[in-house]
């Protein structure tokens, strides 16, 4: 008898569409068009030609040799198995098989090992001077053979997106900048750049069951007001990379405000390229970051959602130090460093800011404490190409407001960002030889508490130094419909994982 009801329960419950699991949740049983909102379009799906927001685009329809959990774990996906060999300075890749490509051809060894190649000729792949080889074994093993060994390769190298090696030998650059061939769970249907991009439901996906979803529709909408009024009229279901003020409005409208571990850390990077400009001296570092009340200012541009920062890695991430007690608001102490430096009648210095919110609101800000603290700010405001122009190329006069990401780990986000060798150089900041010796002793350590440790030393070295002046931590945070289980940001910026999302019967 028991069983029986039991079974009955089930029966009624799945009629409804719906499905409880043995912990409580909803298992997904509906499909449907996803329909996303978001400020701005990509501009290639050209790996080589490709930055991050042109990355974050591919997400559908690329997948890596190895992913990134929840918990921030990196484990094999594509990938079987993994195997790294420090003593003989090599990594071995097993793959998967019966995988293919949105062109019917297979993911191998052979496209594994061209993929590899191609990246590092093309010099996207992060150290790639360190890839001394690529031997297959069989048909599905690639051994990749090292120069040498560091904690940070395995980073890169298993998060390397995988592509259509037929795609990429028989096709064009143009028709490679407006189309994507990956092994992901949705196939790329139409792509107007500044109008929209919609993906299908690959039928193929080799994760048998997945995904929920029939295909994704994204509208490019810059303007807010509009954006938010097809949220509230049901004509999308999830807003991305909206202001958050109105994530606010929303929220107390019963949207819901989804986000995972990322965030992004607001900082005020500093020209430290002349010892000999005011910039230079380090009063003139730490009095900048005494001019500013981080508390307040974090509270009304982040409307309730920012935490302010004491060093460059938020609380609960690695290398951030409890114990370390920062430099708090105190204008008078800045005045008086001013002073020491030999600028007792106060110090103009150039801030740099890109011209789309939240930017002016918070150049704005920090403008107004730090005048009240002896110094002259003149804000330039410029559009995205030239202020990204400048952070990453020309270089920038005194400061720049900017951020970081958060990666699985806040090594990997140092190296990445600030580190001796960079994903991403900052043209103007300069590291110390101290910062530079920690940095390549980092990436030797091969046990996680001791590279905790030195992440630690690295974060208090920029924080000793004021070479970047920690603002606020700002959630990366989205909207969505009731009815919406979506994914996004639950593995930070490098990935998502829309085969698992889905949405309710609505």
């Amino acid at each position: 008898m028991k069983k029986l009801l039991i079974i009955g329960l089930i029966v009624l419950v799945s009629t409804v569409g719906l499905v409880i699991n043995s912990f409580g949740a909803q298992e997904p049983q509906h499909g449907g068009i996803l329909r996303i909102i978001t400020p701005a379009s990509h501009r290639t799906f050209y790996m080589p030609e490709g930055g991050p927001q042109d990355l974050g685009a591919m997400f559908p329809a690329v997948e890596a040799l190895m992913e990134y959990t929840s918990r921030r774990e990196l484990k094999p996906f594509l990938a079987e198995s993994v195997d790294i060999n420090e003593k003989n300075l090599t990594i071995t890749f097993k793959l998967r098989k019966g995988i293919k490509f949105h062109d019917g051809s297979d993911l191998n060894a052979e496209n594994v090992a061209w993929g590899f190649n191609f990246a590092k000729e093309m010099k996207r792949l992060q150290y790639g001077d360190k890839l001394k080889s690529v031997e297959i074994l069989d048909p599905y093993t690639v051994r990749l053979h090292l120069t040498e060994y560091n904690n940070q390769l395995i980073h890169s190298f298993g998060w390397q997106f995988q592509m259509s090696k037929k795609a990429y030998t028989t096709k064009d650059k143009d028709w490679l900048r407006s189309n994507i061939v990956g092994t992901g769970p949705f196939k790329l249907v139409e792509w107007k750049r500044d109008s929209h991009i919609k993906w299908e439901k690959n039928k193929d996906y080799w994760q048998k069951g997945k995904p929920y979803l029939d295909g994704i529709e994204i509208r490019y909408i810059p303007d807010p007001v509009t954006a938010s009024a097809k949220m509230q009229a049901k004509e999308a279901d999830m807003w991305t990379n909206l202001p958050v003020k109105d994530q606010a409005d929303l929220e107390k409208k019963g949207f819901k405000r989804r986000y995972g571990y990322a965030a992004l850390p607001v900082l005020i990077y500093l020209n430290t390229t002349d010892p000999n400009k005011p910039l230079g001296k380090l009063q003139v570092r730490e009095a900048i970051e005494y001019g500013l009340d981080k508390a307040p200012m974090a509270k009304a541009l982040g409307f309730g959602y920012f935490t302010p920062l004491k060093m460059t890695a938020p609380e609960g991430e690695w290398g951030y130090d409890p114990n370390y007690k920062g430099r708090p608001y105190d204008p008078a102490k800045a005045k008086k460093l001013l002073a020491e430096a030999g600028f007792s009648d106060g110090l103009k210095l150039k801030l740099l800011a890109v011209n789309t919110p939240p930017g002016p609101d918070q150049a704005s800000a920090i403008k107004r404490y730090l005048d009240e603290a002896g110094f002259n700010i003149d804000i330039d405001l410029a559009d995205p190409g030239r202020f990204f122009g400048s952070v990453f190329g020309t270089g920038w006069d005194d400061m720049a407001l900017f951020f970081t990401g958060l990666d699985p780990n806040y090594l990997v986000t140092f190296q990445r960002w600030l580190s001796h060798d960079p994903a991403t150089n900052l043209t103007s900041f300069k590291r110390s030889p101290e910062l530079i010796a920690l940095s390549k002793e980092s990436i030797t350590h091969s046990k996680e508490a001791d590279q905790i440790a030195i992440t630690k030393k690295l974060v208090r070295q920029i924080a000793d130094e004021a070479c970047v002046i920690p603002l606020w931590n700002a959630p990366a945070a989205y909207m969505v419909q009731p009815y919406v289980h979506c994914s996004y940001f639950d593995e930070g910026f490098i990935r998502w994982r829309t085969f698992d999302d889905w949405m309710e019967k609505h």
